[in-house]
């Protein structure tokens, strides 16, 4: 169970939006918000628009890299909100805290915080992870289409435009003109979302289901690619719950666990 993050901050900043900006941070390697997967702490801030958030992740050796990335966008998120001047973001028993934070806090490149392993940017990682997220949240869209009926033959032919969203619900129009319920309207737009963040057509006469480089996959070829999707993102999930259940035991020793491991990995 997930524990409310601790939350003190100043009359012109609300709660709710500052957890809203927070929410919009991912962890790289699971694409899961760090919100969501409870990693924020305490969020507090004084008049003077200082706000500081303390993240406790999954272990001591969490690495490096993925650590740097989440605090850099939790920090760049906030500093988005009228009235906050500086944002602080700790993090709680980790071996490289300290260095993140000296890093982060000014707005300093990984390559410059860590001089002696890290690459020039983070970009690379990032786009690793977009990439994999994207399958992940493909194959949640295919899956749903298929448990709605659709046969592969179907899909390979809908377009953005076949896609109808309401708030809550997603629906599939067909050639008849009658709209098909075929699950939650969140996996289509998490997918169109990572989709736009690709820079891949999002126009409504575009493929639903296109590879990562924008193609279109053929009815026959569907089948295969949806079973590699599948296998990316049980992977994740299997990570997620891994990391959840790690954190939990965290929380609840109130202290470092897991030996250590190589910094590029969890």
């Amino acid at each position: 169970m997930i524990d409310a993050p601790l939350i003190e901050l100043p009359t012109f900043l609300d709660g709710d939006t500052v957890l809203q900006s927070l929410d919009r941070v991912l962890d790289p390697e699971l694409d899961e918000s760090i919100v969501e997967l409870g990693f924020v702490q305490s969020i507090r801030g004084n008049e003077a628009g200082d706000v500081t958030v303390e993240l406790r992740l999954p272990t001591y050796w969490c690495a490096a890299n993925f650590s740097y990335l989440m605090a850099s966008d939790a920090r760049l998120e906030l500093l988005r909100l009228p009235g906050v001047r500086s944002v602080t973001v700790s993090l709680e028993d980790h071996f490289a805290s300290e260095a993140i934070l000296l890093g982060v806090t000014p707005g300093k490149s990984f390559a410059e915080t860590f001089p002696d392993g890290g690459p020039d940017s983070l970009d690379q990682t990032r786009d690793l992870f977009l990439r994999k997220g994207y399958f992940t949240r493909q194959e949640i869209l295919l899956r749903h289409l298929k448990n709605a009926g659709l046969t592969f033959e179907e899909i390979a032919a809908l377009r953005i435009g076949d896609i109808q969203l309401t708030e809550r619900e997603c629906s599939v129009v067909g050639a008849d003109g009658q709209a098909r319920p075929v699950g939650e309207a969140k996996v289509a737009r998490r997918y169109l979302d990572r989709r736009a963040e690709l820079g891949l057509d999002c126009s409504e006469d575009a493929a639903l289901i296109v590879d990562i480089g924008g193609g279109a996959i053929p009815a026959n070829e569907l089948e295969t690619y949806y079973v590699r999707a599948r296998t990316t993102r049980l992977a994740m999930e299997a990570n997620g719950s891994l990391c959840s259940a790690l954190l939990e035991a965290r929380n609840s020793a109130k202290g470092p666990i897991g030996g250590p491991e190589p910094q590029t990995q969890r």
